[in-house]
């Protein structure tokens, strides 16, 4: 299934593992829970996902005695999110096809897994070498934007000393903190952002609590949103947030009291140091079409001068429909410019006995597309063998790329896809570029675990110039 104007359409298939230890300790809870990795659609801007699963049941009490696995989302109030999608555990041969309707910006796509007892039970083989792997495998349907929105991923690991964490406590100030070094955010106007820690926060009970922050800012930027999650690994702790900057400042959540984050038990720190990771989209609004004009040094090459021919001009002599719309063009131009309409002309198929189809036609190469635009208008190069088009949309796309759109074009450009090869080279080039230079790229798990293992291979080889 493709994207269309009106609705994009994102494949996703990943796995989350969690240690048998870590669900036990919840066995007992109300609403305890483990989150796991949260992960990016490549080309729904600001869809964040993840599994959560709580082992005795959730909310309701009819629901305790039960373990429940969640598909969990982040996305926007301003389009409904749906999901087709497969839920499974391989090794215990449990699998559900489910269909959710995501509609507000936190999203729960739910599904009773089995009683608590069964789901523990060794003979039921949930587990294997003491963890659970539950994959889901499925697709993404996302209302388009009415707004152009720009957005761009951030990624930073912050590790910190734990001697630091203690001297912070030592200060006078109950809200001492300590901060990480700021990132730039690239697409944007002199926006940084960098994290923050306070790990003694009193709260209104006077205990001594930490807090984790995103730090934004905003530059010559009015409003940033941006859906993110914080990390510690050790800790299995996983933060899910979505916030909008309006100036500079920060957000974010409780990690723990002050207590457990020093507390060996608790596994925050490891090794003397506590090490969070950070990852997300920042969005903004704003115009973010490709203009057909001089800056970007490529000019379409099909301008259409056949046209000027008196033997073309005499005659419009097919018909083209769009929507209710109707308009007269020229069958030999279309014979021109595409070996697949030559064809199907020259066949005699129904379109060329009534003279009459719906496509898109033009004279001039409309002046703005916005990227899933100008996939959808490569398609239909591709389609109807129109090399024109192809080429200039091709190179359109090469000029274009980034850390955002990357991921996207290596999945369109494939040659397990429509095979343009210098688009999928050029691709992999910037990829390695980016994982070079330590660039955040959008959507980058979702890659073929093959091509990332490629990828990475191919970092560690210097490429040199001639003497």
């Amino acid at each position: 299934m493709e994207s269309s104007l009106n609705e994009i359409v994102c494949p996703f298939e990943n796995e989350w593992k969690f240690h048998k230890s870590d669900l036990m300790d919840l066995k007992d809870s109300e609403n305890g829970c483990l989150k796991g990795k949260h992960f990016y659609a490549y080309n729904i801007p600001g869809l964040q996902y993840f599994i959560a699963i709580y082992p005795n049941g959730y909310a309701e009490e009819d629901r305790r005695g039960e373990t429940w696995a969640f598909l969990c989302i982040n996305g926007s109030n301003e389009r409904k999110i749906s999901a087709e999608f497969t839920l499974s555990v391989e090794s215990a041969n449990y699998s559900k096809n489910l269909n959710y309707v995501f509609e507000d910006i936190i999203g729960w796509g739910k599904e009773k897994i089995c009683k608590i007892d069964e789901f523990f039970d060794p003979k039921n083989n949930f587990f294997v070498n003491g963890e659970i792997t539950i994959k889901v495998k499925g697709i993404f349907k996302s209302q388009r934007l009415l707004i152009s929105i720009i957005f761009t991923p951030i990624s930073m690991q912050w590790k910190i000393k734990e001697e630091n964490l203690r001297k912070s406590i030592k200060k006078e100030s109950n809200s001492a903190s300590l901060c990480s070094k700021s990132m730039n955010a690239p697409s944007f106007s002199d926006v940084k952002y960098y994290l923050s820690i306070c790990p003694n926060e009193i709260n209104d009970k006077n205990q001594s609590e930490t807090f984790l922050y995103l730090f934004v800012q905003t530059g010559k930027e009015k409003e940033i949103g941006i859906v993110f999650d914080f990390s510690i690994d050790s800790a299995n702790f996983n933060c899910d947030l979505q916030y909008v900057f309006e100036k500079n400042e920060g957000w974010g959540p409780r990690l723990c009291s002050m207590k457990d984050l020093f507390d060996p038990t608790k596994k925050y720190i490891v090794d003397g140091y506590l090490t969070i990771n950070l990852n997300g989209i920042m969005m903004a609004e704003k115009n973010q079409l490709f203009e057909s004009n001089s800056k970007n040094n490529i000019q379409p090459k099909f301008n259409l001068k056949i046209l000027a021919s008196k033997s073309v001009i005499d005659a419009k002599d097919f018909k083209i429909l769009i929507e209710e719309k109707e308009a007269r063009v020229h069958k030999k131009l279309l014979m021109n410019v595409s070996s697949v309409l030559k064809g199907m002309f020259e066949s005699g198929m129904k379109e060329s006995i009534e003279n009459k189809m719906i496509i898109l036609y033009g004279t001039n190469v409309i002046k703005e597309f916005s990227l899933e635009e100008m996939l959808l208008l490569y398609r239909f190069g591709d389609k109807y063998e129109i090399k024109h088009i192809m080429d200039w949309v091709e190179g359109y796309l090469i000029k274009e790329m980034s850390p955002s759109n990357v991921v996207q074009l290596i999945k369109f450009s494939s040659p397990d896809a429509l095979n343009v090869k210098k688009l999928y080279q050029k691709c992999i080039d910037f990829f390695i570029k980016c994982s070079k230079e330590s660039t955040p790229i959008s959507g980058s798990e979702s890659l073929d675990e093959k091509l990332l293992a490629s990828i990475f291979l191919k970092t560690l080889r210097p490429v040199v110039d001639t003497l």
